[in-house]
Parts: structure tokens; C-alpha cells; sequence
């Protein structure tokens, strides 16, 4: 506003020198959900487990714990399959073990590869996932990671190495 116009009296903004300011303050609350995401400079980690008789494990079977991106992993291994593919193919998954440990809300982005490898240490079947887990999605992997009968054929002494490679990309979590 013009000061001409501030200061005429036929206006009525300025009355005996004195002029009174008024403000309304509208508040609206948010009900959107804030999201944090922290890109992480992890290293890959690779863990091998070296099985010598493959067709002597259970029904199911886990790999020692092992540390990669400040958490707590391991392989879950059904030789046989689970129980959607019981006969027909091993499966495999990667478990994080100290999800419990994770945030209300919390969630992390992992880059793995799960391989098997005969006793020469040759690849014989690998598969790469980029998931995000949480405390209510603890792993991921293959149901049909390789058909039994492919199995038998590449591992001559009933021996293998199960390799997971994992890398934490990043860490999501709810602002406050």
C-alpha cells in the first residue's frame, strides 16, 4: 500500500497516529507420512559354506551367521525344496537374522547373489535380487533356485559351496 494512502485520514488506517494490525493464522495439521532414506557406502561381503554331503541335511538346513552392512545374515537352505517344490528343486533365501533389531517402520535395501558351486568351485547355477526387507519381510530368495535332477548331475561327490554375496544399499526410515 502507498504511504499517501497509509496516512490519509478519510481512510481510517491511521487514526490519532496509531494504526492496529490484526493476523489470522490458519493451522492445518499434516497427516502425511515422512520417509528417510540413508544411501549406505557398504562393502559387499561374501560369505561361503562349505557343504560336503548335501544329501545328508534335513529337510532344511541354515548357514553359520554372518555379518555384512552392520547386520546379521544367513543362507536357508531346503536341499529337497520347500514345501511348495518338496521333490523338484532346491531352494534358497537369504534370512536377515537381527531383524527384530530394525525400527517400527524401518526397512533396508539389499543387493544379493546366492551361487552354488560344485567341489572344483565352479558355478553351476547363481541368481541376483535387489529387495528391501523389514522386520516383517525377514528374506528373500528361489523356491526353485535349480531343479534336483540338474543338481545331482553337477555335483559328483555330493559336495558344495553355497556363496551369498550382500551388499546394503540403503536403510529407509519414518521421520518422527
Amino acid at each position: 500500500m502507498p504511504l499517501k494512502t497509509f496516512t490519509n485520514p478519510s481512510n481510517g488506517y491511521l487514526v490519532d497516529d496509531t494504526c492496529v494490525f490484526g493476523v489470522e493464522v490458519f493451522v492445518i495439521k499434516s497427516s502425511g507420512v515422512g520417509e528417510c532414506l540413508m544411501l549406505k557406502e557398504s562393502a559387499s561381503y561374501t560369505h561361503e559354506w562349505r557343504i560336503s554331503r548335501l544329501s545328508s541335511l534335513g529337510d532344511e538346513s541354515f548357514s553359520d551367521v554372518f555379518t555384512a552392512g552392520d547386520h546379521k545374515w544367513k543362507v536357508w537352505l531346503f536341499p529337497r525344496g520347500n514345501l511348495a517344490n518338496r521333490g523338484q528343486s532346491l531352494s534358497m533365501f537369504l534370512v536377515l537374522v537381527d531383524a527384530n533389531n530394525l525400527a517400527s517402520g524401518q526397512k533396508m535395501n539389499v543387493r544379493f547373489i546366492l551361487r552354488l558351486k560344485d567341489q572344483n568351485n565352479i558355478i553351476r547355477q547363481h541368481a541376483c535380487a535387489i529387495v528391501w526387507l523389514s522386520s516383517s519381510a525377514t528374506n528373500w530368495g528361489w523356491p526353485t533356485f535349480m531343479p534336483l535332477t540338474t543338481v545331482g548331475k553337477c555335483l559328483m561327490d555330493d559336495s558344495c559351496v553355497i556363496e551369498a554375496e550382500v551388499t546394503v544399499l540403503g536403510i529407509v526410515r519414518k521421520l518422527p
